[in-house]
């Protein structure tokens, strides 16, 4: 354990205990409330971010959300905004303009994916949304995305659509990655975020998770589909540019879950990343807004129609010990989703093994942070690649432990996060938790280049 003088506090958000008792009271009438008097535009940054990430225009976005009025104006407000896409689509195919043509249909598509993100209730119209959004994204892709390929992954009786990228140039064989949708989103949205990984030279296969995207009607997420990644190995085996001993799986928020417990039990897996995933949901779900818990009904589900003890399948407090593979967490220290310290407490049960880094003023998912994260998760795996290839040439043996170390190491050094780690934009810092215990429950690391600053006011709505 680290000595005392060499423990300081992970930074938390002053405002975090008001934040969540008025989020674990935020229901429906509550949100009517603010609605009619404010509009969606009351939405925070960090949520607003989601939006401008999937390459939404600032005026539409904008303008679409002033014209959501209730919780039940959600679903029509998207799909209005969808039309107006498709419409341009039209104008644009009239006019033989080909790429602008796609590019249009491209938003339609993501526009009809937001809509089914909030408020509805309406079975019906969430599959609707999310059929129309698969289909016109894969219609799309050609063009906008002509080396990216559309593929079926195997997985037990099912079928999961994915969609595989491959990095530009180059004869070598490359790693891969596999993106997890956490529980709202999906392939055709994580689709963009793998830009950093082919930079760094790795393939990208953006995944639907089984209950999620255009896999809705595959059986809705469970613990066990920790076999997930066994199609991927199959199909992948055919792809003579793969590496199939440097694969490893990033996963955001209830996807992240699922990437760590794939790497607790599959050895084929070099390196997972959980970004901003819950840890032991039955600790705080009873905190959370209800309307995450109407979202997430499923997961709280139980043949004894206990929630509780639902919930607590979903623990990886007996799974992370069976990691050997490096694992790199991301936490968020406004998330009003899922607790800050879910990821705290997952990077310090992890031991060695674990990495932590954190965005103090980023929210759930660390959708206000998209370049960056996944730019540090890409330079992270291509570190454990580079020092797992340096151990067993030494050795002829790769040490997890060894491996993880060296990541940390290549991370900091690469300038990700560098001795201006504390600036006006609010870089994350890089935490080891090696000496973390259970005294600690996740609330002290060491850290490198710590530099306090004071906190700044908080962009959600209180």
């Amino acid at each position: 354990m680290t000595d005392a003088d060499d423990r300081i506090s992970i930074p938390q958000w002053r405002y975090a205990p008001d934040a969540w008792r008025w989020v674990s009271r935020f229901n429906d009438r509550h949100a009517r409330s603010v609605l009619r008097v404010r509009s969606a535009r009351i939405m925070p940054v960090s949520m607003r971010a989601r939006f401008l990430a999937m390459d939404i225009p600032n005026d539409v976005l904008d303008a679409t959300l002033a014209s959501i009025r209730t919780p039940a104006d959600w679903a029509d407000a998207w799909i209005e905004t969808a039309q107006r896409f498709l419409g341009d689509y039209r104008r644009q195919v009239s006019a033989r303009h080909v790429l602008e043509a796609a590019q249009a249909r491209r938003l339609a598509a993501l526009s009809y994916h937001s809509a089914q993100l909030f408020g509805s209730s309406d079975e019906r119209t969430i599959r609707t949304c999310r059929a129309a959004a698969a289909s016109l994204f894969a219609q799309a892709q050609p063009y906008v995305y002509p080396d990216a390929r559309r593929l079926a992954v195997p997985w037990r009786s099912h079928r999961l659509p994915a969609y595989l990228q491959a990095p530009k140039g180059g004869s070598a064989r490359t790693g891969l990655v596999v993106m997890l949708n956490g529980a709202s989103t999906s392939k055709e949205e994580s689709f963009a975020w793998g830009e950093s990984f082919l930079r760094a030279g790795l393939a990208v296969l953006s995944l639907d998770s089984p209950g999620t995207g255009e896999a809705s009607g595959v059986p809705n997420p469970d613990v066990d589909d920790d076999d997930i990644l066994d199609g991927v190995f199959d199909i992948m085996a055919n792809e003579p540019t793969l590496d199939l001993t440097q694969v490893s799986v990033v996963g955001v928020s209830l996807g992240g879950n699922l990437a760590v417990r794939c790497a607790a039990y599959d050895r084929r897996i070099m390196a997972s990343v959980a970004v901003t995933p819950p840890f032991d949901p039955a600790r705080w779900l009873g905190h959370a807004s209800p309307l995450l818990m109407r979202q997430l009904g499923t997961m709280t589900e139980s043949p004894a129609g206990d929630s509780d003890e639902a919930a607590s399948r979903y623990s990886l407090h007996d799974h992370v010990p069976r990691l050997k593979s490096p694992l790199l967490v991301f936490g968020a220290g406004r998330d009003l989703v899922i607790p800050p310290s879910e990821a705290q407490l997952l990077a310090a049960r992890a031991g060695a093994l674990g990495s932590l880094v954190w965005y103090p003023a980023s929210g759930h998912c660390l959708y206000d942070a998209i370049p960056a994260w996944t730019a540090e998760a890409a330079t992270w795996i291509t570190s454990v690649a580079a020092a797992r290839a340096v151990e067993f040439q030494s050795s002829g043996y790769a040490d997890p432990l060894s491996i993880a170390e060296m990541a940390r190491e290549q991370l900091r050094m690469a300038g990700a996060m560098d001795d201006e780690f504390w600036d006006d934009e609010g870089e994350a810092r890089l935490i080891e938790t090696d000496d973390a215990d259970n005294g600690d429950a996740g609330s002290f690391a060491r850290v490198i280049t710590p530099k306090p600053r004071a906190d700044e006011p908080s962009d959600h709505a209180t």
